[in-house]
């Protein structure tokens, strides 16, 4: 019922309060209203801040061990496909020469 007195309805009768008891109730609800302890406030930006600089630089990490084994990937994707291609060959050639050994032309 007192926050109907500090929003607006001082003029009511059903509100009227001595200056005294408002100042009073006012420093008892204070703390409450006020966001103003530059000092925690300064703490808690700085706390902020070194954990974001924190994930900034595990999130560069993490991006340039991607790249690595992306490049890994690629590289062993290269042999692989030489390597099939080369497998191909030798069965290509093993199979001539088992048609030849047989009198088949391959």
């Amino acid at each position: 019922m007192l926050i109907e007195y500090f929003i607006g309805h001082s003029g009511s009768t059903y509100w009227t309060k001595k200056d005294s008891e408002i100042a009073e109730i006012f420093h008892k609800i204070e703390t409450y209203l006020t966001f103003l302890n530059i000092h925690q406030l300064e703490r808690q930006g700085a706390d902020i801040q070194t954990k974001v600089e924190e994930i900034e630089e595990l999130n560069q990490s993490l991006r340039q061990r991607d790249k690595v084994k992306d490049c890994a990937i690629a590289q062993l994707s290269d042999q692989l496909i030489s390597l099939s291609a080369r497998l191909q060959e030798i069965e290509r050639r093993q199979g001539d020469q088992v048609c030849v050994k047989n009198g088949e032309h391959p």
